[in-house]
């Protein structure tokens, strides 16, 4: 066990557990400890802020061997999180300067293609484009919520948090020296966004005028397949730290 700050960059789409089905997010950020680390699972309700410093306790996935990944410590996740506030302990919201910081850190370990991410075994990694365009796409998955209503077994595993909810996910394309891709945008904030202003083009308004980091990360059972979990506007004349 090991006890690290970590500032909370991502929060992905909450999905179900098939070991328990308990319903968690992914998160990814910064720690000074450790570098860029994912930590999870982690509850999607529980009041977690982008830019915010949590002190934490965490330790190895056994399950999960991606260097990046790391879990909570505590046993509150068994306990539905009853004792998550005192496990995961608010240092406060990090200032504008540092939030700079991080994105010339960002900048600083951009790679030119994903074939480099998989050569350097990456599990979370950063690319730099001149342009990206992120979009709604009907999302396949999507569970009608009226139609359950019919069946109250279904009904019962229903939860309406997670990608089955959503008529429509986002996506991005853009280019680096591979090619082109066309990659799911796996941000939560996105995923609310239709909850509070509808599946509108508005919601990537910082994605699709200037240059971007992205920030992606791999799949746990395919290694070699990446989503993109963060759009970052880099404007052309940011500076290496």
């Amino acid at each position: 066990m090991e006890t690290i700050d970590y500032t909370l960059l991502i929060q992905t789409v909450p999905e179900v557990s098939k070991k328990d089905g308990s319903v968690y997010t992914c998160t990814v950020g910064y720690s000074p400890q450790k570098g860029w680390i994912r930590v999870y699972p982690m509850p999607y309700n529980k009041g977690l802020k982008r830019w915010n410093t949590y002190r934490i306790n965490v330790e190895k996935n056994k399950q999960d061997s991606r260097a990046e990944s790391w879990k909570l410590s505590s046993y509150s996740r068994h306990e539905q999180w009853k004792n998550f506030n005192q496990d995961v302990q608010l240092v406060g919201s990090i200032r504008e300067a540092d939030r700079k910081y991080m994105k010339a850190l960002m900048l600083n370990n951009t790679m030119q293609a994903i074939s480099q991410l998989n050569k350097d075994r990456r599990s979370i990694g950063f690319l730099y484009v001149l342009k990206a365009h992120a979009y709604w796409d009907v999302n396949e998955s999507y569970v009608n919520p009226h139609q359950l209503l019919l069946f109250q077994d279904i009904q019962e595993d229903y939860d309406p948090y997670t990608k089955q909810d959503k008529q429509f996910h986002s996506r991005i394309n853009f280019q680096d020296q591979d090619g082109t891709h066309n990659l799911m945008l796996n941000n939560w904030q996105y995923y609310m966004a239709q909850i509070n202003f509808g599946h509108k083009p508005e919601a990537f308004r910082y994605i699709n005028n200037d240059p971007q980091i992205l920030m992606l990360g791999n799949m746990f059972s395919y290694r070699n397949t990446w989503i993109v979990l963060e759009s970052f506007r880099q404007p052309h004349n940011s500076l290496l730290l």
